[in-house]
């Protein structure tokens, strides 16, 4: 969590650090030199438009790159049912504000 608070300046998105380095087994243990990507979280909102197969499962991993974050686009949307919705937009929340991500960039220089 605290790579998360460094990198991005908040803690809440851990998991897409976690999630795009699965070759790490045991976070508590990391030994020095073990390479770790820092994978750029989304800063803009964006609307998609429901097509069939569309899950908020599938749309997280998609525009966030992990499925963790599912419940953020279910919560944006009133919890809207895809499956029931086709061709109506869901409002895909970014993951952090641009200026957070400014913010914590300057900070590690």
């Amino acid at each position: 969590m605290r790579g998360s608070a460094k990198f991005y300046g908040r803690w809440e998105i851990w998991r897409l650090i976690l999630d795009t380095n699965p070759h790490i087994k045991d976070w508590k243990t990391l030994p020095v030199g073990v390479p770790i990507g820092i994978p750029i979280p989304r800063t803009d909102d964006v609307n998609h438009t429901i097509v069939e197969g569309d899950t908020y499962e599938s749309l997280s991993l998609f525009y966030y790159g992990t499925e963790h974050f599912s419940g953020r686009i279910r919560e944006a949307n009133e919890n809207l049912q895809p499956y029931e919705n086709l061709g109506s937009t869901l409002f895909i929340p970014s993951l952090i504000e641009k200026s957070d991500l400014v913010n914590a960039t300057r900070r590690m220089m």
